[in-house]
């Protein structure tokens, strides 16, 4: 797949510093803040894996039915502040990640926005791993992003953006988003995240627009 600049230039970085954002969670609007400082904002977890696809956790610890992926706390700046998600390399099977909550109309947004990850490579994948918008089966859409991460040096934090316009598939409607945010793969891969976000792009910067 052909990534746009945005992307390309992340291939050159071994980190970016993070960008300011407001102190107080409860102040940020959950249209556009999924996950700020490893706090949950206005959405719940889910984990999945064959045993079942959807189970849901109460705050951020917990695991799959089926013992793939496991989410608990870690730390970025402070205790707490960051949530580490793990895949077992012990169980050959698809583990997943996801927030879910009220829909979100994001179509507005489409061409002048990313979806901004801000997080760290603790073990690298040995499988694909795909980050996913969701809009209720099966609406929804994946962007693969091996390269990205596998090009990324471990242990040390970086911003991922990911042009909204980027997410493509047959059945997909950035009108009505109830999960911003899902991540998958089949095999072992550990990661820690403390920003989930919707960003402005760049100035001059479509995405994945073909020109």
């Amino acid at each position: 797949m052909q990534y746009p600049t945005i992307l390309k230039s992340l291939l050159a970085l071994s980190g970016i510093v993070l960008l300011p954002l407001a102190s107080q969670a409860q102040e940020l609007n959950p249209n556009y803040f999924y996950l700020i400082k490893g706090e949950l904002i206005s959405r719940s977890i889910s984990l999945g894996d064959p045993t079942n696809w959807s189970t849901g956790i109460t705050g951020r610890e917990g695991k799959s039915a089926g013992g793939k992926v496991e989410v608990a706390p870690t730390s970025f700046k402070g205790e707490g502040d960051a949530i580490q998600i793990t895949w077992s390399p012990r169980k050959k099977m698809q583990g997943n990640f996801a927030l879910y909550g009220n829909p979100i109309d994001l179509s507005k947004f489409k061409d002048s926005a990313s979806l901004t990850i801000d997080m760290r490579v603790d073990v690298k994948p040995d499988k694909n791993v795909n980050i996913g918008l969701d809009c209720g089966y099966p609406c929804r859409a994946d962007l693969p992003i091996n390269k990205l991460i596998k090009s990324m040096p471990k242990g040390e934090w970086f911003s991922m953006p990911l042009p909204l316009n980027c997410f493509k598939s047959d059945n997909f409607d950035l009108s009505k988003i109830n999960g911003p945010f899902t991540i998958a793969t089949d095999g072992k891969f550990t990661v820690s995240i403390t920003n989930i976000r919707l960003e402005k792009l760049p100035e001059g910067e479509k995405g994945c627009v073909e020109e």
